[in-house]
């Protein structure tokens, strides 16, 4: 059995505010420890599950941020600029690690969806999605299925809601609002973590892959400034069509609709 764990930050065991997220900042090294020991601890319960190949790739801030010395055996760690979403139909499932709800989910830990800075949404066929989603529609497009989410909770209740109730999800901490939470302890996650990946590998033959149709419609909603006037921000609505999985992102032939 061959699992790919995608990865981002803002989701992981006790991080809880946006410093720890950006990279430069003296927070982030730490930060970045927390995320490959929630990685590891996936891994673990995956190989106690029998699965033979794991792969993890690194998906914040433009994925460079994996550090060698958290590496565990076993675990094949894909990282480096531009090598986009390396997902394929080899795969036999699709696991999120450290996730993040949709920009504005209420009592979403550091909630956004893309970039906090710009404020970004994005709504497909009309309804608002966000990085979870786009995750899903990712592995689905190589019929391969999403079988476990972890992050706070409101992240594991939107990946329930988007593939299903019966999808198993681990939260590693709450949040009381965008910048504060309830966070669990390193060590009680761990087996926390290694349960769930245990527990999706049971449950892989109930769990299908989220198939959607192309072209999708979508709508992307960002912040904008003007140079002579930097300190008036507005939002920029632009619309498209996703014609496939490259798009899924960015979309094609989009044009600004607003303001």
């Amino acid at each position: 059995m061959k699992i790919y764990i995608a990865t981002d930050l803002e989701g992981a065991t006790g991080v809880f505010k946006w410093d720890q997220g950006t990279p430069g900042t003296p927070e982030f090294r730490d930060a970045m420890k927390l995320l490959m020991e929630d990685v590891a601890a996936v891994a673990e319960g995956l190989k106690q599950a029998g699965v033979k190949e794991i792969y993890a790739s690194d998906g914040h801030d433009g994925g460079n941020n994996f550090i060698a010395e958290y590496m565990i055996s076993g675990v094949k760690y894909i990282t480096g600029r531009k090598k986009g979403n390396c997902i394929d139909e080899t795969f036999d499932g699709y696991i999120m690690v450290g996730m993040h709800s949709m920009n504005g989910t209420p009592g979403g830990l550091l909630h956004h969806t893309q970039s906090h800075m710009l404020e970004t949404k994005y709504w497909y066929e009309d309804v608002e999605r966000g990085e979870i989603y786009q995750g899903g529609v990712s592995a689905g497009s190589f019929n391969v299925p999403v079988i476990l989410v972890t992050g706070d909770e409101a992240a594991c209740a939107e990946a329930r809601a988007t593939f299903g109730e019966n999808l198993p999800t681990v939260a590693v901490k709450k949040g009381i609002n965008r910048e504060a939470a309830i966070l669990l302890a390193p060590d009680d996650t761990r087996q926390m973590l290694i349960e769930g990946a245990k527990k999706a590998i049971t449950m892989m033959p109930e769990l299908k892959p989220y198939r959607v149709k192309f072209p999708l419609k979508i709508r992307i909603r960002h912040l904008a400034t003007e140079v002579k006037s930097p300190d008036n921000p507005y939002f920029i609505d632009m619309e498209g069509e996703v014609q496939n999985i490259k798009d899924i992102y960015t979309g094609s032939n989009c044009k600004i609709v607003s303001p």
